[in-house]
């Protein structure tokens, strides 16, 4: 039984597989050549903790690393030059899902909040306002008020997502998710196990 596992993947595009009697939306991922490069221990660092690079270029640096916490016995399994492989995978059901979702920029309330429009029948001028945003006392607006501003690029998990199938081809090997995953078109997304 695994019981911590971890891999670097590449979203690709959304598509659609027929399966028991219906059609299932799926997302594509591509795994990354990914490398263990560099071990943190408790004496040099307070913990212990692999640091994993993946897709290097021909420059030498390497696209995406992360960093993933584990106990001083299972650094003996994951040595420094250890290529992680999506081999694993098809022993999984489910797995969890670490990505960033996709920036959308500075939005009004309406969009950011899902708020409805106020009247829009005749003489009204006020389709799209927000109307008061603090009181008479105090005299400031509230933390946390819901108003316009920036809106998504945060860290999303998706606890319990399917793995439908692992599959490779010339370009690479892939996984194929139920549902869909944050993030953008070759965006970075962490695969989990713990």
């Amino acid at each position: 039984m695994i019981t911590k596992w971890w891999l670097i993947v590449k979203k690709q595009e959304m598509t659609r597989i027929w399966a028991d009697n219906k059609m299932i939306p799926v997302t594509l991922l591509k795994i990354a050549d990914q490398t263990v490069l560099r071990h943190k221990t408790v004496e040099k660092d307070g913990y212990t903790a692999i640091v994993v690079w993946a897709d290097q270029k021909r420059t030498g640096r390497y696209a995406y690393s992360c960093e993933y916490k584990v106990s001083e016995e299972d650094l003996a399994t994951y040595a420094v030059g250890t290529k992680l492989t999506g081999d694993v995978v098809a022993e999984l059901e489910t797995v969890r899902v670490e990505g960033i979702s996709k920036w959308k920029w500075f939005q009004g309330w309406m969009k950011r909040f899902n708020f409805g429009w106020w009247p829009a029948t005749h003489g009204s001028k006020f389709h799209r306002a927000l109307w008061s945003t603090g009181n008479r006392k105090p005299r400031r607006t509230h933390k946390g008020k819901k108003m316009a501003g920036h809106m998504w690029s945060e860290k999303l998990t998706l606890k319990s997502v399917w793995v439908i199938e692992l599959f490779n081809d010339d370009t690479g090997s892939f996984v194929v998710l139920k549902g869909s995953v944050p993030g953008a078109y070759n965006g970075y997304l962490k695969l989990i196990v713990a």
